[in-house]
């Protein structure tokens, strides 16, 4: 009777946690959806409307028509896409030569690149600006492409890196007996195995792109993204924001994310256990 009454109790405090956590997590995001669909002479009704009476799209229409956010997602997808590919494959092959090959020299290099990601973007800058500026790639989608893909290799080197290391040495003797040469045993042996590995961080990193406010806005002014599209909205006054706009501009951006989690969950949970927690 006792352990039945301990085994009702912890499930009833798991799943209560559950709900809390749930509750806090989503909430924020059903009242951005919602404040993007009510109308603004509604959005500060009292008492609060937890669903508005007269749902409309007019926001939408607006921000798609007025600020053309087509654009500013087609400039998203673009250097979104390229900083993808070019982090994934230099970090495969940089993680399988870092992971097969031990050095005194290699070692210190991969803890320099991995520990990078610990140094604020705030503190290089403006060193950084300077230089991107005498190379002319400053409001240029090659220099946003650069910045973008140099902030995602830490991560990404960190995942294959460890994923790597888990796949037995006995697999690339093995293509060695059968002829194979480095090359071939990288390409056609390794990198097959790691496709959970380089799913996640795909998928992780596209999050990170969309999120990063501060390398668009500091990098680029021509150029906009949708992390910086929120600035774009015209402000009543001073004293008054477009809280409905700016609300339907934030789910512009936090949907794609929702949809990614949601289906890719299983992936990012598997490829971080597999190439985060065994060393």
């Amino acid at each position: 009777m006792s352990s039945t009454l301990n085994r009702t109790l912890a499930f009833l405090v798991r799943w209560a946690l559950t709900l809390i956590v749930a509750f806090v997590i989503l909430f924020p995001l059903y009242w951005i959806f919602i404040s993007s669909i009510t109308p603004k002479n509604q959005l500060f009704a009292s008492p609060i409307n937890y669903w508005p009476s007269a749902a409309t799209l007019e926001n939408y229409f607006y921000l798609f028509n007025r600020l053309d956010i087509m654009t500013k997602i087609n400039n998203t997808l673009l250097i979104t896409v390229f900083a993808l590919v070019i982090s994934t494959v230099l970090c495969m092959a940089a993680a399988y030569a870092f992971s097969r090959f031990n050095s005194r020299g290699l070692t210190i290099a991969f803890s320099a690149l991995v520990f990078s990601a610990l140094i604020p973007g705030i503190v290089t800058a403006r060193p950084l600006y300077d230089f991107m500026r005498m190379v002319d790639l400053v409001d240029t989608f090659p220099g946003l492409i650069v910045l973008y893909t140099s902030a995602l290799i830490p991560f990404t080197m960190l995942i294959l890196y460890n994923f790597i290391r888990e796949v037995p040495l006995s697999i690339d003797e093995a293509a060695e007996v059968d002829g194979a040469n480095f090359l071939q045993k990288m390409i056609h042996v390794t990198f097959p195995l790691m496709r959970p590995a380089i799913a996640t961080v795909s998928i992780i990193n596209f999050i990170t792109c969309l999120n990063d406010l501060f390398t668009p806005l500091f990098y680029a002014r021509k150029i906009e993204v949708l992390s910086v599209a929120i600035t774009t909205i015209p402000r009543e006054s001073s004293y008054q924001l477009p809280w409905d706009k700016i609300s339907t501009m934030g789910w512009i951006i936090v949907f794609p994310i929702i949809l990614f989690v949601l289906v890719f969950q299983k992936n990012i949970m598997e490829g971080i256990m597999a190439g985060g927690v065994k060393q």
